[in-house]
This record gives C-alpha cells, structure tokens and sequence, in this order.
C-alpha cells in the first residue's frame, strides 16, 4: 500500500501517513470521525452535570467501593416509565446504559456517547420545527382556497408545504438515535468477545428492525431496544462478574 500524497509504503489499514502524515481515510470514515468528536465533546458535558448529581445517591457498590452495572433492564419497564413521564425517561435510560456499557467495554477504543447529543439534536428539531411552523401556518389559508377551487394537484402541494415541519423534525429527531443505535450495536457484539461472549446481534440488525417499525408504523422499533438492553444485560453481568464480584 502506498500513500497517493508522497508514494511512500505505509502499513496496511494506517489512517495517516508515516511518511507526509496525509489523513488517509476516507470521506465516510472522516465524517464519521467528526460526529463521534462532536458527540463525545457534547456528552463529556451534559456528564459532567449528571454525574455531580448522581454520585450524591449513588449506593450501587459493593463492600470494596466498585460500582454494580445495572444487569436487569427490561424492555417492558422501559415502555411503561416512558409512556407515565411522556418518553423523559428515555433521556435517563441512554445515559445511565452509556455509562454502564462504557464501563465495560472500557479496553475498546470507542466511546458510547451518552444523552448529551440527544437533547442537543431535540432541541435543535424543535427550534427548527417552529421556524418551519411559522411558514406552514402562514400558507395554511392559501390551503384553504386551494381546496375550494378542487385543484387535487395543488391541493397535494399545499398539504406538502403544510406537512414540511413535522417531517424535517422527524429527520432531525431521527437519524442521529438511529445512529447511536448502530454504533452501540457493533460495540456490544465486537466487545462480548473479550469476555468470552458470543452475541449475534450487530448495530446492522438493530437498525433493520428500527426502520421496520418507522416504515410499519409496528412494535419492531421496541424490538431493536429489546436486543440492546439483552446484550447489554449479558455484557455487564460477564463484567460484575470478572471484575466485581471476584473481588468480594
């Protein structure tokens, strides 16, 4: 392999040049190394709050001082605090199993981003939803016409125009956890191998049954939750057990 800046051999699978020091990934693995950099940044934040906070109750420890991972989420009780707490308790549920997952999957060179970019994108698609809002609403009467005059090609473009805000917040919204989902996935199947785990779930068959239940409007979304909280579970019972409670 050779560096397309200086022709100089560089080792196999090197991202930089040893020779010019030319940045040799490529466009893809560049912009995703620029999202992970922000992600992290925005989340080495919002923890830095959370935790102030949940070190103050923190009890989850055993009689040496080093934390339990949490082994027992369940799908049916993530369902039920999101629906009493309007779908808040999502936020508290990806923080505390970044945490968690990070913890133990802590020789691996990639973190999980916590809650932090998951406010920021909520925010941002609400910010943008109520800019887009105040144009929808302002057309709204020109739907009105356009219905009266039984034009059915212009009355599907004004109900376009109208649909726009809540379609560039789902976008917005959506495809960062979507994201998240996918790189958490692989990290959980990649990282079950150090403890001697065989998980045959990835990010890729998690966001399979994701955008299923998206298209479907069906339960297939709550699916893909369902293999990250059991992969999950499995790897942070192998890490109490090899690294915790070893120690008792």
């Amino acid at each position: 392999m050779f560096c397309s800046k200086c022709g100089a051999q560089i080792p196999e699978g090197a991202n930089h040049c040893p020779n010019c020091g030319a940045d040799l990934r490529s466009g893809f693995e560049k912009v995703e190394k620029f999202v992970d950099d922000v992600t992290n940044k925005v989340d080495t934040e919002t923890n830095k709050v959370i935790n102030s906070v949940e070190n103050a109750f923190n009890t989850n420890s055993n009689p040496y001082g080093v934390r339990l991972l949490k082994t027992d989420r369940s799908l049916l009780v993530f369902i039920l605090l999101n629906f009493i707490t309007c779908g808040i308790y999502t936020f508290f549920f990806i923080h505390s199993l970044a945490k968690d997952v990070n913890e133990a999957c802590a020789n691996d060179n990639e973190k999980t981003p916590g809650v932090g970019m998951f406010i920021l994108m909520w925010v941002i698609g609400m910010v943008v939803g109520a800019m887009t809002g105040v144009v929808s609403t302002a057309m709204f009467s020109r739907f009105s016409n356009v219905v009266q005059s039984g034009d059915y090609a212009a009355i599907i473009g004004a109900y376009s125009s109208m649909s726009l805000p809540a379609v560039i917040v789902s976008i917005i919204i959506g495809i960062y956890p979507l994201y998240w989902k996918y790189k958490l996935g692989n990290k959980l199947q990649r990282n079950g191998q150090q403890y001697g785990l065989m998980i045959p779930e990835n990010g890729s068959t998690i966001i399979i049954w994701d955008i299923i239940g998206i298209i479907c409007c069906c339960f297939c979304s709550w699916y893909a939750y369902y293999i990250i909280i059991k992969n999950a579970n499995t790897i942070c019972t192998a890490y109490n057990n090899k690294y915790v409670l070893n120690r008792s």
